[in-house]
């Protein structure tokens, strides 16, 4: 994929790690767990996620709490929670380099952290039930559909979208549409060529994420 470098095990005081980088966005995503959770976060059935999203600038706002919890409903739908019950899962997110401007969008952090946490998260050994997914599309005023749109592009297009689909039987079969997250102005028909258009690239990038485990895996056996 053009402009994309994606490292996994990348930190070496964690269980899994993922530095992950686009043509204009770097998240650092670290997973730490499952361990003893403190007793206001244990939950008697499942694995509890603790989130943490720290800005490229400054100290996070609510605007990182919003990403937190679009986060959080995601990952928890890929997770199989109830191996580890009474268990806490700590993710750490470190926004590197935004690639967008900070006061009007958060889609594109939002994206690089899903991509990276389903990365790390594979890292780290814990059980997950399908992968996580997902891709930024720019629809300009000519009806272009751009992928991973730089910032000028996206201040200037009609509408942009964030969507992340859940993969599963080898990230080759689409499951469920786990997010999508829209500004702008758009219709029923840009809505659907958005999820057309997103799949297709989804489905791409699922596969070289395959080839980076696989190479990981490899590496791991050989060592």
């Amino acid at each position: 994929m053009e402009g994309l470098n994606v490292s996994t095990g990348y930190l070496s005081q964690v269980d899994g790690s993922t530095h992950y980088k686009t043509s204009t966005t770097t998240v650092l995503c670290s997973v730490t767990g499952p361990i003893e959770p403190k007793s206001r976060q244990e939950l008697p059935t499942k694995l509890a996620l603790e989130l943490i999203v720290r800005p490229s600038v400054g100290v996070p706002t609510t605007r990182e709490i919003l990403i937190q919890d679009k986060l959080n409903s995601v990952l928890n739908q890929i997770i199989v929670g109830y191996l580890y019950p009474r268990q806490l899962c700590q993710i750490t997110f470190q926004i590197m380099e935004s690639g967008e401007k900070m006061e009007y969008f958060h889609i594109k952090e939002l994206i690089a952290c899903v991509n990276a946490a389903t990365l790390a998260l594979i890292d780290s050994a814990i059980a997950l039930q399908s992968m996580a997914v997902g891709v930024v599309i720019a629809v300009t005023y000519d009806d272009s559909y751009i992928v991973d749109p730089s910032n000028e592009i996206m201040q200037n297009s009609r509408s942009v979208h964030g969507l992340v689909l859940e993969l599963i039987e080898g990230s080759n079969v689409v499951k469920n549409v786990l997010l999508l997250d829209s500004n702008g102005d758009f219709n029923d028909a840009a809505l659907f060529k958005v999820l057309e258009v997103g799949e297709e690239n989804i489905l791409k990038l699922s596969k070289h994420f395959r080839k980076i485990i696989e190479s990981k895996v490899k590496q791991t056996l050989t060592e």
